[in-house]
């Protein structure tokens, strides 16, 4: 008996309706509770940041054992000297969190995620839910961080959009850079245009109370939390490919039952050809 093998059937990848919208919902529980989570970390300035790893090594040179301790200190003598005052800030994880969702949801689940997580905002302090950092509410486009919240949806949505069905290292790679781009680029964007324009319709006596210093507003909301955000967000990137896979098979429940069958027949083909 001769068998002949026409071609591989083309499978059709069918979408769960229920499953995104589960992942949907997971999505915005993520960005709402990370909204709650405040991390107090030296201020990324390069003469800061080496200070603070000065005063790191230092500190766990006292922990080693006094022979180690001393050979440090003949080593690496200016990990002891007396330095400035290290200076702090709060940082909230939200830009790595929606670069996280894009690349593990993929689009449109992970913008969508993001999306709800601002309309919450917005609406959520008429039933006592603030998630944002000055609390939220239909006027919280007067704030000067508003623009970085619409960059989040810019770089999940990105983010999403250069790792469909592209899982290399460059393709990771790329949508790190420019997700982190959109939503600074975003929230620059916004906060210099706001001013602009709240400037030239209200004066710069009647406008909001930041006007002022929008540059270091500026200087606080990019500058300070950027190596935080490169840094958290690889992280997340190398912790969600497998979470990819799981996201597949909750969007396309039959996707991963199809391919096994596949393989078994294409093994039962082969069984018979040989």
């Amino acid at each position: 008996m001769r068998l002949v093998v026409a071609g591989r059937i083309p499978r059709i990848k069918r979408k769960s309706l229920a499953g995104q919208f589960v992942l949907v919902l997971i999505g915005l529980q993520m960005m709402f509770f990370t909204s709650f989570v405040a991390v107090e970390l030296p201020t990324g300035t390069g003469q800061n940041l080496l200070n603070s790893g000065r005063h790191t090594m230092a500190m766990a040179a006292k922990l080693m054992p006094k022979q180690w301790s001393e050979e440090l200190k003949t080593t690496h003598l200016e990990w002891f000297h007396e330095t400035k005052p290290i200076r702090t800030t709060v940082y909230t994880p939200l830009a790595p969190m929606a670069i996280f969702l894009g690349y593990v949801l993929g689009k449109p689940i992970g913008p969508i995620s993001v999306f709800l997580f601002l309309v919450l905002g917005f609406f959520g302090p008429i039933f006592g839910i603030n998630p944002f950092a000055s609390g939220g509410g239909l006027d919280y486009y007067m704030q000067p961080s508003f623009g970085y919240l619409l960059g989040l949806i810019a770089g999940s949505s990105f983010v999403g959009w250069i790792t469909d069905e592209r899982r290399t290292s460059f393709a990771q790679l790329v949508a790190l850079i420019g997700g982190l781009t959109s939503v600074h680029l975003t929230g620059l964007t916004y906060l210099l245009g706001s001013c602009l324009v709240l400037t030239i319709v209200q004066g710069v006596n009647n406008g909001p109370l930041w006007l002022p210093w929008v540059f270091e507003e500026a200087r606080n909301l990019s500058w300070y939390p950027l190596p935080y955000d490169v840094l958290f967000s690889v992280i997340l990137i190398g912790m969600g490919f497998p979470f990819r896979y799981l996201v597949n098979l909750l969007t396309a429940p039959d996707l991963a039952l199809k391919s096994r069958g596949d393989r078994i027949v294409q093994q039962n083909m082969e069984e018979l050809l040989n």
